[in-house]
């Protein structure tokens, strides 16, 4: 796991390679025809599938397969296990919620920013909810350590761009004093929380005001819990 004095990786598909979860220095596999392109992607959608139905650890490559309603021949000819597909499967999730926490917001004024960024980011978990939640079950069941690692480091990656926004507030003087690195790490546990539980878990998608909600209360609780700054000794 990337520790705190080093550089993160940029791109999802750097994570994947730090975690131990992609060869690194692979060749890039020749690239598919239209018609493996679309099988390829078949198969990812059945596996979203099977992974949200059966879980994790309960899902095989007949199930897949049987669903894409393609051969386990084709499955090995574009993934090398499951653990191949749970990574494709999860990668547009991922990388929504990665772009949700680092987009530019809209509009003016720290709470309102706050608000607006995390009502985004449950949005884009509710859009992946199943496959999502799912990361936390293989962190957990897997034989995989990278699986774990993975989780750490999304963690380790939100957590860190939190930090830096705070020590930016701290930096102008619009917050005072605090352990930035404790803060971060609380913030960030609640978001996830929050997620995984009121979006994740329940039987059916969440409501669109409801999510906004969400959002709301996370972004209002984010503002409240910034350090004042001081009054001055004068």
């Amino acid at each position: 796991m990337t520790t705190r004095n080093q550089a993160a990786p940029r791109t999802l598909d750097d994570v994947y390679t730090h975690v131990g979860l992609v060869e690194p220095n692979t060749a890039a596999p020749k690239r598919p025809n239209k018609r493996g392109e679309l099988t390829r992607e078949r198969i990812v959608a059945a596996a979203i599938e099977c992974f949200s139905e059966y879980g994790y650890t309960r899902t095989r490559v007949s199930d897949i397969t049987h669903r894409a309603k393609t051969a386990q021949g084709n499955f090995y000819r574009h993934f090398n296990d499951l653990d191949d597909v749970f990574l494709a499967a999860m990668h547009t999730g991922l990388q929504e919620l990665s772009e949700a926490t680092n987009r530019k917001t809209t509009t003016s004024g720290e709470l309102e920013a706050l608000i607006e960024v995390n009502i985004t980011y449950l949005h884009a978990y509710s859009r992946h909810r199943h496959i999502l939640r799912l990361l936390r079950e293989a962190a957990a069941a897997s034989a995989n350590e990278g699986f774990q690692q993975l989780w750490l480091q999304l963690r380790e990656d939100f957590i860190g761009r939190t930090r830096r926004w705070l020590q930016k507030l701290h930096d102008r003087g619009e917050i005072g004093e605090t352990n930035l690195e404790l803060l971060a790490e609380s913030l960030g546990c609640m978001t996830e929380q929050m997620a995984y539980v009121h979006v994740g878990l329940p039987a059916s998608t969440p409501k669109r005001e409801r999510i906004d909600e969400l959002g709301r209360t996370l972004g209002e609780v984010w503002y409240r819990s910034l350090p004042p700054v001081a009054p001055s000794a004068d």
